[in-house]
């Protein structure tokens, strides 16, 4: 089973010791006894600063997959003691919304903010796909569903949920005011066996968010079919049964803190 410590560099663990005062390579056997200690190293207010509040880049102190994961935490933290959020009303536009049960109920789960952090870190040094198609471009991707090999056709499902949450969680600007095309929708509920209800559904030009609509009942339908597939992690059904949750969760932590960074890392960390 994957972890967080699969994930850290070298640099990370050092760069993570001389914040806490420690050694790299004791740091680096703790987590392996203990991996459930990161939680706590992540959440601690110096690691945040260490790593957020440097003059540096943070290219040049941490990895993406650590900044990720300081930044989910640092977002969970606020979530849990918050009253509102500012949700997404439209381009560049923000309202406070008190309906903040669903996203703290999502970030006390720890599995699903490593799912977070893996799904950050997956777009910012993204893996060859399955297929040769645009991994930013779900209607290239749901054109191979059919050709596919069914092991690459539950990868495909899972990457097209990830790219929607992605998408609608981190881009909401962009991707919430788009109300999709009839022979858009078509093809991509096509995947999922969608009925021509559930298809124009896809299509609601009447919604003020109708891009995120369409975004999260395709996302969730397509971990869903990952999971059926039988290839998936558990957490992947469990953040399908609270895909809106999961991106309020990401258009918070975009607007707090991952839109005040400029990505661009020529190298991994």
């Amino acid at each position: 089973m994957a972890s967080y410590l699969d994930g850290l560099s070298g640099r990370d663990l050092r760069t993570l010791a001389s914040i806490t005062g420690g050694d790299a390579d004791q740091l680096a056997e703790d987590l392996r006894l203990r991996p459930w200690a990161i939680h706590d190293i992540l959440s601690d207010e110096d690691v945040f600063a260490g790593v957020m509040g440097r003059q540096a880049h943070p290219a040049n102190v941490v990895s993406p997959y650590l900044l990720f994961a300081v930044m989910v935490h640092a977002a969970a933290d606020e979530l849990r003691t918050a009253t509102f959020v500012n949700d997404w009303t439209g381009p560049q536009s923000r309202l406070p919304v008190f309906d903040v049960a669903p996203l703290q109920e999502f970030v006390e789960d720890p599995g699903r903010l490593f799912f977070l952090v893996r799904l950050l870190d997956s777009f910012a040094m993204p893996a060859p796909a399955p297929v040769p198609a645009d991994p930013f471009d779900l209607n290239d991707m749901a054109l191979w569903i059919d050709q596919a090999l069914p092991s690459q056709r539950a990868t495909l499902m899972c990457r097209l949920g990830d790219l929607s949450l992605f998408m609608s969680g981190v881009f909401p600007d962009h991707a919430g005011p788009r109300a999709m095309p009839a022979t858009e929708a078509e093809q991509l509920g096509g995947t999922v066996d969608m009925t021509s209800d559930e298809i124009l559904q896809l299509c609601d030009r009447g919604s003020l968010s109708p891009g995120l609509d369409a975004l999260e009942h395709l996302g969730s339908r397509w971990y869903e079919r990952a999971v059926d597939a039988g290839s998936a992690p558990p957490v992947v059904a469990d953040v399908a049964t609270r895909f809106r949750a999961a991106r309020r969760v990401l258009n918070h932590l975009s607007d707090r803190f991952l839109h005040e960074i400029d990505f661009n890392w020529n190298e991994a960390a």
